[in-house]
């Protein structure tokens, strides 16, 4: 975060407007995140940062330069340690101390993780991963997020200094400096500006797609002398200009803006034209207000600010499960400013004026060093001792029934439940096919069926799996890349591709959909080694297999999702060349379509689905192969294994009424469809929740691992229930 303190100047010269121009950008972030009504876009504060950052500390270099001739990387880095890392530290150390008292156990986990991954500078790197991870990007905000845009200074300030060094040679050409920031500069915003529409989350969070908004602020701080000569009128108009540009982008910008790309032109252009407006001696008007005292005050303590608003945001929401009303956070907003004035005073000015800004650069350097692992270490060491066990167990060794016994045709047999033994009237482990089904009018009872109560009691200290493994448990899918990400469009044309169970056997079965066809794969790859079955997986997180002629919008890349088309075209194809005896489909309810880059109103997403839908199970069944439809499962409430890890003591306290899990609506719409497309319907619900609210856990089995996706071995347990409720295929 550019919230570098004092001095705020670019050629030696204080620059009061600068640090009104820090206030604006603070405001606006703190504004954003307090969720003020009208500042959407108020994330562009960050940008504005960025700018004055580049601006700053080009300026600083440039210089020591003219004056020395060379650079003193080890001063130089010194001086930023001695800035920045104090404060910093102790934030994320109290954060994480503060997390593992509010937050669940499980969740203290992940603060460490990024507490660590911040006290060590790439706090950005570690949220680009999570981001462009379907399932991790849907967890609740991490308390330490915002340290993403300190990873990203941090890293332009490791790498800018040596840089300009080397390229400025002995002779301190400032000429080739300029070539060195146009081209770092305009080699960065084309790569912003291309990976924004096809990876936002690294395009958002890494140095290489940021470091030209930065560069933006050296290139002004190379022109100082020039445009320190501007006239009044054209130095004023600047100003205006700039304070106008964050204005638009703070109102107008939202989270569907793609950004940073072309967006971020317009509060980095703002910044720009405000720095250099101010260049002219004396300031003109504007400038002269945004230097006035209460703007330099905030400016003074926008580092510390920044650093502690965001904590005092999540932590009460999280520790209260819920979000924070307006006057609530306002509050929490306005003691930040406080806690960051106290932290300017007795956390940064001691150390950047104090005892310490005499000590020689090589010990400055290892203490920062050293500190910097103790707070990492010891954040890793907190989420050891608070985060919940992790342990191992298979599904062989769970010996156990749903609390209910099936009275329809909705499920196996009593006797079969999650044993792992066949259910009754099925052919044995392994024998060949499976046993008759149901027709595709035979479907499992109503999801409105009475249920039992749902028992209480503490969860199972040998619970499958554990609460500390969950996060890891995916079906091996997504280790083999059988499992698209959002943004690839991997190659699934060749039969040899994403094959599982029996690959010579003449029986193919497919299963297709987004992560929630992904869930079922532990269900059927135990059919296919059990049924000798050849089984062929095709899934990509976010991407219905419906067949629409309007864009999916993808959650994770935040646009029109053209990948997603791609891929069910191909998908299909290799449907029709497989020629299957089955095709599993199964998606999630919560895809949106977009019209014109417009979002479809709710009331006619079912119609376009059950269009699409529709419209796959005639491709399919047009090679031939039976369909199976398998409707989407129940949405607890919340995190599961993060509730469990509060409520170790009463796992009912992590059920979900079925009236809010259940979507009976997408569930009749999609039964509808199974049964005019002449394909077979199966509503796992009975499942899931079998008792009333719907469990978290049956018996020692975790049901969720996240908010929506089976567990694998809960999956791999629902085989011998499926079974008897497919078709009969052959060869």
């Amino acid at each position: 975060m550019a919230l570098t303190p004092r001095p705020a100047s670019s050629g030696g010269t204080f620059r009061p407007d600068i640090e009104g121009l820090r206030a604006i950008a603070v405001l606006a972030v703190l504004a954003y995140h307090a969720r003020v009504p009208g500042i959407s876009g108020g994330y562009v504060g960050v940008d504005v940062f960025f700018v004055v950052s580049g601006f700053l500390i080009s300026g600083l270099i440039l210089r020591e330069l003219r004056t020395t001739g060379t650079i003193s990387l080890p001063t130089f880095y010194a001086r930023r340690a001695r800035r920045l890392l104090p404060a910093a530290l102790v934030v994320i150390a109290a954060t994480t101390i503060a997390s593992a008292i509010l937050l669940p156990p499980l969740r203290v986990g992940d603060v460490a993780l990024d507490g660590a991954a911040s006290a060590l500078y790439v706090g950005n790197v570690r949220y680009a991963v999570l981001a462009t991870d379907y399932l991790q990007a849907e967890l609740d905000p991490s308390p330490l997020l915002h340290f993403w845009s300190l990873g990203v200074e941090e890293q332009f300030y490791l790498v800018w200094p040596a840089l300009l060094l080397v390229v400025a040679g002995r002779a301190a050409n400032v000429r080739r400096i300029g070539i060195a920031v146009v081209v770092v500069g305009g080699a960065s915003l084309a790569l912003s500006v291309a990976w924004t529409p096809t990876d936002g989350p690294l395009a958002f969070f890494l140095l290489p797609t940021r470091a030209w908004e930065l560069a933006i602020g050296a290139g002004l701080a190379l022109a100082a002398t020039r445009l320190a000569g501007l006239p009044a009128s054209i130095a004023t108009a600047s100003v205006v200009a700039g304070i106008a540009a964050i204005g638009v982008a703070s109102v107008l910008f939202d989270r569907a803006t793609p950004f940073p790309g072309t967006a971020a032109l317009l509060p980095v252009a703002g910044a720009a034209l405000i720095i250099a407006g101010g260049m002219r001696a004396p300031h003109g008007p504007l400038s002269r207000l945004l230097g006035i005292a209460p703007m330099r005050w905030i400016g003074g303590i926008s580092y510390s600010l920044y650093l502690w608003h965001w904590p005092l945001l999540v932590l009460p929401a999280a520790a209260v499960g819920a979000p924070l009303p307006g006057v609530v956070r306002l509050a929490l907003v306005a003691a930040t400013f406080g806690l960051a004035a106290a932290s300017r005073r007795y956390i940064e000015d001691p150390i950047r004026h104090g005892t310490a800004a005499r000590m020689p650069s090589p010990r400055t350097l290892g203490y920062a060093v050293a500190l910097s692992l103790v707070v990492a270490i010891g954040s890793l060491g907190t989420g050891v001792a608070i985060g919940p066990p992790t342990t191992t167990a298979t599904t062989d060794d769970v010996k156990l029934e749903l609390p209910t016994a099936p009275t329809t045709a909705s499920a196996a047999p009593a006797g079969s439940a999650l044993s792992g033994s066949a259910p009754s009237g099925s052919a044995p482990s392994g024998s060949g096919p499976s046993s008759p089904g149901p027709s595709t009018t035979a479907t499992p009872p109503a999801t409105t069926t009475p249920r039992a109560a749902t028992p209480g009691g503490p969860v199972p200290t040998d619970l499958v799996p554990s609460l500390g493994a969950v996060r890891a448990d995916l079906p091996v899918i997504y280790a083999d890349g059988c499992h698209a990400s959002a943004a690839e469009l991997p190659s699934i044309a060749s039969k040899a591709s994403c094959v599982y169970g029996a690959t010579d056997s003449p029986t193919t079965v497919v299963l297709i959909g987004d992560s929630h066809a992904a869930q079922w794969f532990p269900t059927f790859e135990r059919l296919a080694r059990e049924r000798s079955w050849r089984l062929v997986s095709m899934t990509k997180s976010a991407c219905p297999a419906v067949d629409v002629d309007v864009d999916i919008f993808s959650p994770t890349l935040k646009r029109a999702y053209p990948e997603c088309a791609a891929w069910l075209a191909m998908t299909l194809q290799r449907i029709a060349s497989e020629r299957p005896a089955l095709v599993v489909i199964s998606d999630a309810r919560s895809t949106r379509f977009l019209i014109g880059g417009e979002a479809v109103r709710s009331t006619d997403r079912d119609d376009l689905w059950a269009e699409g839908l529709g419209r796959t199970v005639a491709s399919a069944r047009a090679s031939g192969a039976q369909v199976v439809i398998i409707g989407d499962t129940p949405d607890p409430a919340g995190d599961p294994p993060v509730c469990l890890s509060d409520h170790l003591d009463d796992a009912l306290a992590c059920a979900t009424p079925s009236s809010v899990a259940v979507a009976t609506g997408r569930l009749a719409t999609e039964r509808t469809v199974a049964a005019a497309a002449g394909a077979t319907f199966i509503d796992p619900t009975p499942w899931l929740c079998p008792t009333e609210p719907c469990p978290a856990v049956i018996g020692r089995l975790l049901v969720f691992r996240d908010g929506h996706h089976m567990t694998t071995p809960f999956a791999a347990a629902l085989a011998p229930y499926l079974d008897p409720l497919l078709p009969v295929i052959a060869p």
